[in-house]
C-alpha cells in the first residue's frame, strides 16, 4: 500500500501544488528604500508570499504488487507560508511576479524531490501585506526533508517615484512625482533554502508551519533588476476541531453550484477552488441584490463574491465561514490603490491590483483615470466594522477621497486614448487598505502611526490615527494596549479621510 498525505501550501505569495493547498500571504511592509534610488542597494522587505503548506490527511493508498511501499503522508503535517517584507521610501503600488515551481527535496538524496508548484502562479503581492491567498494544494509522503527550491519569473513593479530625481531602468526613465510601470530583469530565477529550519519532518504527530521571507531591500538592486532574497522560518501549525487554517480572503467569481457549495475561480491566480458551507456559514450583503434572505440560497453563478475566514480542514476540504457579495452577475470590477484625486473633474487615478473578471483594456499594475458618472454610488465595505466608524466621517462623494485609499469600482466603460486608460463608473466602495507605518503615540486602546510610506508623505499626510475596535485581529501583540511608541507595525482597515489626520478603522494589526 502506498500512502500519501495532503500538503497543504499556504503563500503570504501562494504556491500551488498538484494536490497541495497553497496560501500566499505577501507582508508588504516598506516602500521602496531612497537610498536605492539614489543609487544604493536599499528596498524594503517585501514579504512577498505567504505560502503555507499544510499537509491534510488523505485517507488512500495505492500501489500493489512488488512496488517499492512508500512511506505514507502523515495527515495535518506542515504548514508553508510565504510573505513580504516591503521596502521604505518610494512606494511599491504594485508588484507581481510569477512562482513557476516549488519542490521539498527529502533528506535522502536518492529520492525524488516532491513537487509543490508545477505550473505558473502570478501573485499580486501589495494585497497580500496582511493576508493570505489560497492557491492550490497537493500530496506528498511523510518523510524528512533537507531542503525546498523555488523558481520565478517575469517580475512587474510599478512605483510612485517620489525620490526627487529621475529613476532609469534601461530605456525607460520614471520621472520625480510620476507613477511607473517596470517589468525589471530576474538576475536569478531559482533559490533553493536548506538552512534553519531544516530539515522538516513531515507526520501525523508534527505539524509545521513555515514562513519564506522575500526580501525586497535585498532583492531589488541598483539597476531595478532584480536577484531574489528569501529567508525561511517555522512556525507552529495550530490545527483544532480538524482545521489547519485561516484564510483571510478568496476572492473570485462563482462558476458553479451543488448542494454542499460552489466553485469560485480565484480573481489573482485564475485557479478554481470548491468552497463548501454549513449552517455556520455567514452570508453578507446579498440583500444589494435583492435577495433578503442573506442565505446560500442567494449564491448564484457569475456572481463576484469575497470568501472571509475560509477554512482549510485536515481531510483537504474548503470550509467557508463568511460570504460577501462583491457585485451581481456578470458585472466587470477593478480594484486599486488611488494616487491622485481632482475632485472638480469628478476623477481619481488608481494602480490596479486586481481584475474580477478579467477587464478588456487593462491589467493589473495599471495606472488608469477614473471618471465617476452622475449619479454615482458610494459605499464602504465594513466587513463587521461598522459600529467602529465613528461619527463625522463619511464615504459619500469624490470629496472624500484621498490617496493611500483602497478602492474597487464598477467598470462600465474603458477607454484608451494616447493620453491613457480611462474608465468610467457609477459605484466606487471603499475596501481594505494596508499600509506600514511606526506608532509614534498611544491613546489605548487606539495609537497614531509616522513612518508612512512615501505615496502618503509626499501628498502631506504624515500621520494616521488607528482606531482599535472589539473584534479586530493582532498578531505579534497581544493588543492596543500592548503597543508601544517606537514599535513597527503592518495596518489593514477602512481609511477615512477627515480635516485632520486621517483615521484607519483597523480589522488587523501586524506587528513587525
Amino acid at each position: 500500500m502506498t500512502a500519501r498525505k495532503m500538503i497543504l501550501v499556504t503563500l503570504a505569495f501562494l504556491l500551488p501544488c498538484d494536490f497541495v493547498i497553497l496560501l500566499t500571504r505577501s507582508v508588504l511592509r516598506t516602500s521602496l528604500g531612497e537610498r536605492f534610488l539614489k543609487g544604493a542597494t536599499v528596498m524594503r522587505k517585501l514579504a512577498f508570499l505567504a505560502s503555507v503548506l499544510s499537509f491534510a490527511a488523505l485517507a488512500t493508498g495505492c500501489g500493489g504488487g512488488t512496488q517499492t511501499t512508500q512511506p505514507p503522508l502523515a495527515p495535518r503535517s506542515v504548514s508553508l507560508s510565504i510573505r513580504d517584507n516591503p521596502p521604505a521610501g518610494v512606494s511599491v503600488l504594485s508588484f507581481e511576479i510569477n512562482v513557476t515551481g516549488a519542490s521539498l527535496q527529502p533528506s535522502n538524496a536518492s529520492k525524488p524531490a516532491v513537487p509543490l508548484v508545477t505550473s505558473p502562479i502570478e501573485v499580486e503581492l501589495t494585497q497580500l501585506e496582511t493576508e493570505k491567498a489560497l492557491l492550490d494544494a497537493v500530496n506528498a509522503p511523510e518523510d524528512s526533508y533537507s531542503s525546498i527550491s523555488l523558481t520565478f519569473a517575469n517580475p512587474e513593479l510599478t512605483i510612485s517615484n517620489q525620490s526627487g530625481q529621475p529613476i532609469t531602468m534601461g530605456t525607460q526613465t520614471c520621472q520625480n512625482g510620476q507613477v511607473c510601470e517596470f517589468k525589471p530583469s530576474l538576475n536569478q530565477s531559482s533559490v533553493t533554502i536548506s538552512s534553519t529550519p531544516f530539515p522538516v519532518t513531515i507526520s501525523a504527530g508534527a505539524p509545521i508551519g513555515l514562513v519564506v521571507d522575500f526580501d525586497l531591500n535585498s532583492s531589488i538592486q541598483n539597476n531595478l533588476s532584480v536577484t531574489p532574497s528569501v529567508t525561511l522560518a517555522a512556525v507552529p501549525a495550530q490545527p483544532s476541531n480538524g482545521e489547519m487554517d485561516d484564510i483571510e480572503g478568496l476572492n473570485g467569481s462563482v462558476q458553479s453550484l451543488s448542494s454542499a457549495g460552489f466553485t469560485l475561480q480565484d480573481s489573482t491566480s485564475g485557479q478554481t477552488f470548491t468552497i463548501n458551507v454549513d449552517n455556520n456559514t455567514q452570508f453578507q450583503n446579498f440583500n444589494e441584490v435583492g435577495c433578503v434572505a442573506n442565505n446560500f440560497s442567494c449564491v448564484q453563478v457569475g456572481q463576484i463574491v469575497a470568501v472571509e475566514h475560509l477554512l482549510v480542514m485536515d481531510n483537504g476540504t474548503l470550509l467557508a465561514s463568511e460570504i460577501h457579495l462583491d457585485d451581481a452577475v456578470n458585472e466587470e470590477q477593478l480594484e486599486g490603490t488611488i494616487v491622485a484625486v481632482n475632485a472638480a473633474t469628478n476623477q481619481f487615478q488608481m494602480v490596479v491590483q486586481d481584475e474580477e473578471p478579467v477587464v478588456p483594456g487593462v491589467n493589473v499594475g495599471n495606472l488608469v483615470m477614473i471618471s465617476i458618472s452622475t449619479p454615482a454610488q458610494f459605499a464602504v465595505d465594513s466587513d463587521d466594522l461598522s459600529g467602529a466608524i465613528p461619527p463625522g466621517v463619511s464615504f459619500a462623494s469624490v470629496n472624500d477621497l484621498f490617496v493611500g485609499q483602497e478602492v474597487k469600482v464598477r467598470a462600465l466603460i474603458v477607454s484608451s486614448p494616447m493620453t491613457g486608460t480611462t474608465v468610467t463608473t457609477d459605484h466606487v466602495k471603499l475596501h481594505m487598505s494596508q499600509f506600514p507605518g511606526t506608532v509614534v503615540s498611544v491613546n489605548a486602546p487606539n495609537f497614531a502611526v509616522n513612518n508612512l510610506p512615501a505615496l502618503f508623505t509626499s501628498n502631506g499626510i504624515n500621520q494616521v490615527q488607528v482606531v482599535v475596535s472589539s473584534g479586530m485581529e493582532f498578531e505579534g501583540v497581544s493588543g492596543g494596549s500592548s503597543l508601544t511608541v517606537g514599535n513597527n507595525v503592518v495596518l489593514r482597515g477602512l481609511l477615512f479621510k477627515t480635516a485632520g489626520d486621517p483615521i484607519l478603522v483597523a480589522k488587523k494589526v501586524r506587528k513587525r
